[in-house]
């Protein structure tokens, strides 16, 4: 089978998953152009197809391409909701039915990925003429990518179905449960231990090395509470080689930076759909989220002379195709025509604070404000010093939610900070998660919802 041929078939990778559609849809009887993966898995090149058709899941609008990252700061206060789209309306106002659009395609979406990477997991071990190193180096690339995507999963909808086998059949198997949080925590951690020892520690930020396993480790561990672990992770990556632009601009609107560790690629073929849906129709984009509106205060976040903000927000003075981009619109995402702003999942501004936060938390507070001042003084600001524990976590907080503005944090770290409350004025703590897919729940006896969404 030729590669032309073998991507093709790429698509039946994802067809019996969860995630394609829905649990209803696994019952579904194949369809007619599905190719059996012992077709797929035959060789070295059929194996390295379907790890790119895992890669290539990411790729979606549903998925890192737009909806995936960027509702994590439209459900906060970085970006308003200013267009029509109901579905995106009812995020904006934390009033999500569970029969929501994005909801569903999101869950749908990060579960395709998932399967995708559990068939180049189950089946590359049996593939012939090539080396157990190749082969294990595609595995933890799979690996990775698995442990990204539950990575969103829970932190959206807390505990979710934990699936680590290829979806093969439509019978009673597809009628999975949730697990606990901690359990998939649990797996992403063991499989990024594993991808760890298989990836290269070199390579482009295209791809997944051995640093970006153990930044995205930094990040659980931080999640999870666990600040020894998550400072000496980070401090591994930070002794890894990657350094700081000495632009914020370059370091957010260039693409594969010297910075980023792990960026999900995009081209006219593949396109992101970030700035076509965050920029005004006047500059080829169709309105829908803004900084500057009902909901957001990011505009109001930055510190005097924060070179970030210019950067991210336009000040309107900045130019896209000879005409000026309007006050208070983002900047972040350039390219509303043919799509190629690339996501930066990891770069390395936020693993220096995880570093810092991690240090704070454990009461190192020279250590902590020596990793911020790295990020202030890039910023144009001038260096923390004398702050107390509880004033270097509340600059870390503001620092965290202007350099990692429109790149898919601030709403996860309002909710495991405990903070999302009192800045959000959520009333009902129900409203921390986004409800189970109605027809997960409808066509799944063993799938409970959230609570608050019955």
């Amino acid at each position: 089978m030729n590669i032309r041929s073998k991507f093709s078939t790429l698509a039946v990778l994802g067809l019996l998953s969860l995630g394609t559609s829905s649990c209803s849809d696994f019952l579904n009887p194949e369809p007619r152009n599905s190719v059996d993966r012992s077709q797929v898995f035959t060789d070295l090149e059929g194996a390295r197809a379907a790890l790119n058709g895992t890669y290539g899941n990411l790729l979606s609008a549903n998925n890192t391409g737009l909806r995936v990252p960027i509702f994590a700061d439209m459900l906060a206060d970085n970006l308003a909701h200013i267009g029509t789209f109901p579905s995106f309306a009812q995020l904006k106002n934390r009033a999500v039915l569970p029969d929501n659009a994005e909801v569903t395609n999101m869950w749908s979406s990060l579960y395709s990925t998932i399967n995708r990477a559990n068939n180049v997991i189950a089946y590359t071990p049996a593939v012939t003429g090539t080396t157990d190193a190749v082969k294990n180096q595609i595995i933890g690339e799979a690996l990775f990518v698995r442990a990204l995507a539950y990575f969103y999963l829970v932190n959206y909808w807390g505990d979710v179905p934990l699936v680590i086998t290829p979806t093969t059949t439509p019978d009673n198997t597809l009628f999975v449960s949730r697990n606990p949080k901690a359990a998939v925590y649990d797996q992403m951690v063991a499989d990024l231990t594993e991808a760890e020892a298989a990836l290269p520690t070199t390579g482009g930020p295209a791809r997944a090395s051995r640093l970006a396993a153990t930044a995205l480790k930094a990040r659980i561990a931080l999640y999870r509470q666990q600040y020894s672990e998550a400072s000496r992770l980070a401090d591994l990556v930070l002794a890894g080689g990657y350094t700081l632009n000495p632009s914020y601009r370059a370091a957010v609107a260039s693409e594969n930076p010297t910075e980023s560790i792990f960026e999900v690629q995009f081209d006219a073929q593949n396109q992101s759909s970030y700035a076509f849906f965050m920029l005004p129709t006047t500059n080829g984009g169709r309105n829908e989220m803004s900084p500057t509106g009902p909901g957001s205060t990011l505009t109001t976040a930055y510190e005097t002379g924060d070179q970030r903000r210019d950067a991210t927000i336009s000040n309107g003075s900045f130019q896209l195709n000879g005409r000026a981009i309007a006050v208070g619109n983002q900047v972040k995402y350039t390219d509303p025509g043919t799509g190629t702003d690339n996501f930066k999942a990891i770069r390395l501004a936020e693993i220096i604070l995880i570093s810092a936060e991690a240090k704070a938390r454990l009461n190192d507070a020279p250590g902590a404000i020596t990793a911020l001042n790295r990020i202030r003084t890039r910023a144009g600001l001038p260096v923390a010093a004398g702050l107390t524990q509880t004033q270097v976590l509340d600059l870390i907080e503001r620092e965290r939610r202007v350099e990692l503005a429109l790149e898919g944090h601030r709403w996860f770290d309002l909710i495991r900070t405990g903070r999302a409350q009192a800045v959000l004025n959520i009333t009902d703590v129900n409203r921390l998660l986004l409800p189970i897919p109605f027809r997960e729940t409808l066509n799944n006896p063993n799938m409970v919802q959230n609570p608050g969404y019955n």
